[in-house]
């Protein structure tokens, strides 16, 4: 009985390694809020936007639609303001706790993953897949001026060819490193004897049951013996 025990324990065994090796080694890290619309059906989370924003006053006037719904929570505690200035600091005390999600301009989120990755080393927040409300970048002239028509073609294409993109990319240090980052990561851990606590438990639990019915066996021999020796 212990020998079949013992063969068991050692397929077992593998088998516990391998699902135990095998979660080790890939981890999957959550991005749950891809859209608008996922942080709205959740109502576990919160949001923290900074006030007197450009977009304030379209949220005051939009009538329908997600974005009603959207601005219908400035009115509850589900919505936390801050100011610019304090945008980035309350970004690490508010949304890195996961209590929050952050709702501003993609270019502040890619200087401020860009200033965290270079400190840590590490990706602790991501941007959704979906972007929102275009931010009107423009260039000034004086009214009626003949150099208009030629700076509006010269910032179309610019913005057409994704130059303006790449250079704004590339003028922060570790800007790309955290804006796709993977989903799927390869971890490296060490095993320790916590890892295998169970294994060791149905191991000794089975050595015990083997060994009590081997007493057990042994007893009932005797004593059959004896009482047929009476």
């Amino acid at each position: 009985m212990q020998g079949v025990w013992m063969l068991m324990m050692v397929v077992l065994t593998q088998s516990y390694v391998g699902n135990l090796m095998s979660l080790l080694a890939v981890r999957h890290i959550d991005h749950p809020y891809q859209t608008l619309r996922d942080f709205l059906d959740d109502q576990n989370i919160k949001l923290l936007i900074a006030a007197f924003a450009t977009k304030s006053t379209f949220f005051k006037t939009v009538q329908s639609g997600m974005w009603r719904e959207f601005a219908d929570m400035f009115d509850t505690e589900r919505v936390t303001t801050t100011t610019y200035n304090n945008l980035l600091p309350d970004i690490i005390k508010y949304a890195k706790p996961g209590t929050h999600a952050v709702f501003d301009v993609d270019i502040n989120f890619w200087n401020f993953m860009a200033a965290d990755f270079s400190q840590t080393g590490q990706c602790d927040f991501y941007m959704s897949r979906s972007s929102y409300l275009p931010l009107p970048l423009s260039m000034l002239a004086q009214k009626n001026s003949p150099l208009t028509p030629a700076m509006d073609r010269g910032a179309m294409a610019l913005v057409e060819s994704g130059l303006y993109d790449k250079w704004l990319k590339y003028s922060l240090p570790n800007t790309t490193a955290c804006i796709n980052a993977p989903m799927v990561t390869t971890v490296t851990t060490v095993l320790s004897l916590t890892n295998f606590w169970g294994m060791f438990v149905v191991f000794g639990l089975g050595c015990g049951v083997s060994c009590l019915a081997l007493v057990l066996e042994k007893v009932v021999s005797c004593l059959l013996k004896q009482t047929e020796a009476h």
